[in-house]
């Protein structure tokens, strides 16, 4: 009798750690450490500009503020396209004094004519003038060269402008994401342990 209960209690001992004790609870900090944390959902990119970078560039350093207005940058665009009016009509000008310049780099001015007796202006037989003195006018070669530099020079500020206007695009095609419109910002000073911070955006 006494070895049979022995034996029932031996089973039963061995048994007990293959139920759940009815008071026995999960761990809940290793469960949580065993759980891991859900994949963040992408963000779908909702900020990207109305042209690529590349084609910001080629539509303002083809019509300087022509990318700036396709990206919604009117004063900039207005500024580029200003300048761009600006210097074809100063060399358009500067073309014009060039050219009349040397129409007139030979000429010359009369400074004293010489008169027969009865006041007529003196001339030989082909009607020439005789005895008549010249002073060279003020287009001379060194005018015209001037005028010539100075045309150069806007046609070189076409150019820059051009460059500028397409590097402007580019940039700001690649900077579409950060904030464009004027905003201000308060922060307050329990927030931050250095002081109040306020924060202004503008748009141009």
């Amino acid at each position: 009798m006494r070895a049979a209960v022995t034996i029932t209690l031996a089973v039963g001992a061995w048994l007990m750690p293959l139920s759940h004790a009815p008071a026995q609870q999960v761990d809940s900090a290793r469960a949580a450490a065993r759980r891991r944390p859900p994949a963040p959902a992408a963000v779908p990119d909702t900020e990207r500009p109305p042209i690529s970078p590349k084609r910001a560039f080629f539509y303002s350093a083809l019509i300087p503020g022509y990318g700036q207005s396709v990206l919604d940058r009117p004063i900039a665009g207005t500024l580029f396209f200003g300048a761009e009016v600006a210097w074809l009509a100063l060399a358009t000008k500067a073309a014009y004094d060039l050219r009349f310049a040397r129409a007139h780099e030979a000429d010359s001015i009369v400074t004293t004519y010489a008169t027969n007796t009865d006041g007529t202006v003196k001339t030989d037989s082909l009607g020439r003038l005789v005895g008549t003195t010249y002073a060279p006018n003020r287009y001379a070669t060194a005018r015209v060269e001037a005028r010539r530099k100075h045309l150069e020079d806007y046609y070189a500020l076409i150019v820059t402008t051009h460059l500028l206007a397409g590097a402007e695009a580019f940039v700001s095609a690649q900077l579409w994401d950060l904030p464009e419109h004027v905003s201000i910002r308060a922060i307050p000073i329990r927030a931050l342990p250095f002081g109040a911070v306020i924060s202004a955006t503008l748009r141009w």
